[in-house]
């Protein structure tokens, strides 16, 4: 039986979200922050493998049916908007469950609002100290693993390009190519996320997140901001779900992870999984998630 899920309009932050929910409303909160390219549609899998569990999962700032503002793609702006969408939803002290993009935000946000969560899941994604010094220095080939990130630097045409037919062509291959397994991407799910992409506004503000993190590693104001966050150690505890097969991000990068968390971070690896977990591999996740939801693991 499929599971019912629940979308709301929420306001928060200035602008208004959707959020879908799904899973009984006395059920242990679990909040979900999806990664580029996708929306709330990646985390349907984890709904339908973790009934057990309260699950919400918002459509980001820029993303979907969430408004796309020009402005507000900074992660400090992200992360309150996280902050804010908690608060106005009335969860209280959720596990916090961060994929790509989302585990950047994740991070940082751990870093922030450390009093906000129970617990922090991050799923492909180094901190995001730890990523950028591995790019800088060149560690495990960290640079040149993630090629699309100086060309979203230019203006305006990767967001035309990749509401082409042939740009949607090739999002849909960035799925699919990196998959561990052959056979275990949703494909289905995976055509369904991509075909969100129509026009150059569908893309502008989910590129805007890479823009505005180089401008704010450059920007030596915004750089200390960023830092100064960093220095404070997240108090929660931390586990680092990672697709073993994962070729854009190192797992060899990503282990160092703790020394910028400022904290012990349990890392739990899944053999034979790549980058995008939750649409290849939702059961594994499932199990790891409510592992953590039992209120005897720490």
């Amino acid at each position: 039986m499929a599971i019912n899920i629940e979308h709301r309009r929420v306001q928060a932050n200035g602008i208004t979200f959707h959020v879908a929910i799904a899973g009984p409303s006395n059920a242990p909160p679990v909040f979900c922050l999806h990664g580029f390219p996708e929306g709330w549609m990646s985390w349907r899998p984890a709904m339908e493998a973790l009934r057990d569990a309260r699950l919400y999962a918002p459509d980001l700032r820029g993303y979907g049916e969430t408004a796309r503002p020009r402005d507000g793609y900074d992660v400090f702006t992200l992360t309150d908007d996280i902050r804010a969408l908690i608060q106005a939803l009335g969860i209280d002290k959720p596990v916090l469950v961060s994929h790509d993009w989302g585990g950047a935000l994740g991070w940082i946000f751990a870093h922030r609002y450390s009093n906000l969560i129970r617990k922090l899941v991050v799923i492909n994604c180094p901190h995001p100290k730890t990523l950028v010094r591995a790019v800088l220095h060149f560690e495990d080939f960290q640079t040149i693993r993630i090629p699309w990130v100086p060309v979203f630097e230019i203006p305006w045409v990767p967001e035309f390009f990749l509401t082409t037919a042939l740009g949607r062509w090739g999002l849909k291959l960035s799925f699919t190519l990196r998959e561990g397994e052959k056979g275990t991407m949703n494909v289905a799910l995976v055509e369904e996320l991509v075909s969100r992409f129509q026009k150059p506004e569908d893309m502008r503000g989910p590129i805007n997140y890479y823009r505005e993190m180089v401008c704010t590693q450059l920007v030596p104001a915004k750089r200390a901001r960023l830092e100064a966050v960093y220095s404070n150690p997240i108090t929660v505890p931390v586990i680092l779900v990672w697709g073993a097969k994962d070729g854009a991000l190192s797992a060899r990068v990503a282990l160092n992870s703790g020394l910028d968390a400022g904290c012990y971070v349990e890392c739990r690896p899944l053999p034979g999984v790549g980058h995008f977990v939750s649409l290849e591999a939702s059961d594994k996740l499932a199990v790891e998630i409510r592992r953590l939801l039992n209120p005897n693991t720490q």
